[in-house]
């Protein structure tokens, strides 16, 4: 059974590029465009491991985080960070919401399979 991905961008072509990537590593991929939709997905989908823009209109990544985190269902879930900006206030701002990693965009493929690599050792997939 393969690892369950949720990336959520608004940049789509950033997004469905890291989709097409990952699915042809074997993995089961799902793609959400804005914060809302990503809260949708993950309740339907259900990833292990959810790759978050953090910066996104409306509803951000950092609020997508803790909506999530907050529910029993996520508890267990890797939550990525994927973010434009290095800067230590972002990093620390995602700590508070709760995310695992964080990575700055473009994401380096080999670290992102790493983590995903750990993830899947974890979970048994």
């Amino acid at each position: 059974m393969a690892l369950r991905l949720l990336i959520v961008d608004d940049n789509r072509d950033s997004a469905d590029s890291l989709a097409l990537l990952l699915e042809r590593q074997g993995f089961d991929v799902c793609v959400a465009y804005e914060g809302q939709q990503a809260i949708e997905s993950a309740l339907s989908f259900r990833p292990d491991v959810l790759i978050v823009d953090l910066i996104m209109p409306m509803l951000d990544g950092f609020q997508v985080a803790k909506k999530l985190r907050g529910m029993p269902e996520f508890q267990d879930s890797t939550f990525v960070a994927l973010s434009g900006c290095s800067d230590q206030p972002h990093f620390d701002e995602a700590s508070k919401a709760q995310f695992d990693e964080y990575l700055v965009k473009p994401p380096k493929i080999n670290l992102l399979l790493a983590i995903l690599s750990e993830v899947a050792e974890r979970v048994g997939k």
